[in-house]
């Protein structure tokens, strides 16, 4: 099975200044990890036309799938739209099907402003349907737009899922009492049995002097194979035993 790779391009004033912490990178890395797709980048950058463009080329480059968050409402600071078009060389236009949706929904409130905004797209989108009552999901090339509101990028998102379907990860957690340096021989030793089990250090527990070694990969058994034989290779000293 091909493993989708996917870039996400966080949108966010307030994170940059540091006046928020964002939610969208930890939630959506997480849903994408069970999922099973490949997250290579994750950026985060101002809501200028030129900053914005620049990134969506380079991410939409460097993935199968770019997911952005926020930008796509009718303040003055939501460019994402603009800076897609500008991004692919393509023009914003008024989008028939948006329009008449947003006129529906606007009935009787003389906002024409926000509401023209919300119906722009740049010409080359596709516009996706889904359950009644749901936003439609606008797709510029391989660029999927979500919202900013954490609500509402969830929903969005969660309708998208099947396009991200991989194989996910498996996982072993063996913890030790040593310090990183000691540790150093055997992990190298452990990475060069099984070049095809990625081998990190998380100095995540509250004790001083305990660390995490995780072992992940694809290929459950490989997983298995190398944290008995890393269990082998530590010393007893270091008292090594599996978490999980």
């Amino acid at each position: 099975m091909k493993i989708p790779s996917v870039a996400l391009l966080i949108i966010n004033e307030e994170v940059l200044s540091g006046r928020l912490s964002d939610c969208h990178a930890p939630y959506l890395a997480r849903r994408l990890d069970e999922l099973g797709a490949d997250l290579g980048q994750i950026r985060v950058v101002r809501s200028e036309v030129e900053v914005l463009a620049a990134s969506i080329r380079d991410l939409a480059q460097a993935a199968d799938l770019l997911l952005t968050a926020g930008g796509i409402g009718p303040g003055p600071d939501d460019r994402t739209m603009e800076a897609l078009a500008q991004a692919f060389e393509m023009r914003l236009v008024r989008h028939t099907f948006l329009e008449n949706l947003i006129a529906h929904q606007f009935e009787g409130h003389d906002v024409p402003a926000a509401r023209n905004k919300m119906a722009e797209v740049p010409d080359e989108a596709r516009i996706l349907v889904r359950a009644e009552g749901d936003w439609p999901q606008v797709v510029v090339r391989n660029v999927y737009p979500l919202p900013g509101s954490p609500s509402r990028l969830r929903q969005a998102f969660e309708a998208l899922a099947e396009l991200f379907v991989g194989v996910p990860r498996t996982r072993r957690t063996l913890q030790v009492e040593a310090e990183e340096v000691h540790l150093v021989p055997y992990l190298n030793r452990a990475v060069r049995i099984h070049p095809e089990v990625r081998l990190g250090v998380h100095h995540g527990s509250i004790e001083p002097g305990r660390l995490d070694l995780v072992l992940e990969s694809r290929d459950q058994v490989a997983v298995q194979k190398a944290s008995e034989d890393l269990m082998g290779l530590l010393p007893s000293v270091m008292k090594p035993h599996l978490s999980d």
